[in-house]
């Protein structure tokens, strides 16, 4: 059985190599994604674990500095919106 917690968070492959990073809503993850070429975006997308798109309001998807710059996310956008 999946904990809810594990089920809401989603991270990016760095976050165990000791990664900085923060915490980003699924929907603005998702926002970002869409805007990229799709070649760049299923390089991203890999990065991070899968999860279903009709979710994204209620996930939470860590992103490395890197990962997070990749999509043109910044720290201060992301506090913003919460």
């Amino acid at each position: 059985m999946i904990d809810e917690h594990e089920y809401r968070l989603r991270e990016c492959v760095h976050r165990p190599r000791g990664a900085e990073g923060d915490y980003y809503g699924g929907q603005s993850y998702l926002e970002h994604l869409q805007r990229l070429r799709s070649e760049a975006a299923v390089r991203v997308a890999a990065n991070v674990a899968p999860f279903f798109w009709a979710d994204a309001a209620n996930v939470r998807v860590w992103l490395c500095e890197e990962c997070a710059g990749q999509l043109g996310l910044r720290r201060e956008a992301n506090h913003a919106r919460g």
